[in-house]
């Protein structure tokens, strides 16, 4: 069962100008890897499951209504109690959907407080890592977006070994996603990892660098609205 949300999100304006960018990608997709290569050129990557963990075992408020919604099973030795809980949202969609509905708004403000302070402290380009950008409603927050993507049965394979689970649990997390492909229709950047590790870093290290010299998307639509009669589209150099 897909899970989507209805949140209106928007970006969380700082002192100076700043470029938001969205970093996201299907299950096994290696945006994570990506990730890394951003914080390695300079852009620094605020990363969704880290934060929302975060907040899952420190914010007093979010512990209390994971413990109302789960029980005292939730929680064991003061952490969060990760692989008890995942057997009870992977099995129960609306359990997933409370549990969506709890973190994810949590999640997405203490990024914005972290991306405004980024900006504010003189970093240019902020990225954001989640896997549920679009599925959340929240992919109006962000200048531009990137999509990390590869083949299904590549992706399956990779996400099967790195958590240790049979390729079909796989499969039935990626069903309650939106479908790759349409998050590649929707992306303004995409970047294929179906190849090499060198490979990838050619193709996200090209995107880093257009991202690196481009304005927030409100100073884009100025300049369209200025040059309005002109040849709109834009093609990359092949």
């Amino acid at each position: 069962m897909r899970q989507e949300f209805s949140q209106n999100y928007t970006k969380p304006p700082a002192t100076v100008p700043y470029v938001l960018v969205g970093l996201t990608g299907s299950i096994g997709s290696g945006k994570s890897a990506v990730g890394g290569m951003m914080e390695a050129q300079g852009i620094p990557v605020l990363q969704a499951d880290a934060i929302a963990k975060e907040l899952m075992n420190n914010d007093p408020e979010l512990r209390q209504a994971i413990t109302q919604l789960f029980g005292p099973q939730a929680y064991r030795d003061g952490q969060l109690n990760r692989a008890w809980i995942a057997q009870q949202i992977f099995t129960n969609p609306d359990q997933l959907a409370a549990m969506n509905a709890l973190v994810h708004p949590r999640t997405i403000a203490e990024q914005g407080c972290r991306a405004v302070a980024l900006a504010n402290a003189g970093k240019r380009v902020v990225a954001c890592e989640a896997a549920l950008i679009y599925e959340s409603g929240g992919q109006e927050r962000f200048d531009y977006i990137v999509v990390v993507d590869a083949k299904p049965e590549l992706r399956y394979q990779r996400a099967a070994s790195r958590d240790g689970v049979p390729v079909e649990e796989i499969q039935r997390r990626d069903a309650a996603q939106i479908p790759a492909a349409k998050k590649v229709e929707m992306a303004d950047f995409v970047i294929r990892n179906d190849g090499t590790p060198d490979e990838l870093r050619r193709n996200a290290e090209f995107i880093i660098m257009l991202l690196k010299g481009l304005p927030p998307r409100t100073e884009m639509e100025i300049d369209e609205e200025d040059g309005e009669g002109e040849d709109d589209a834009q093609e990359l150099p092949t």
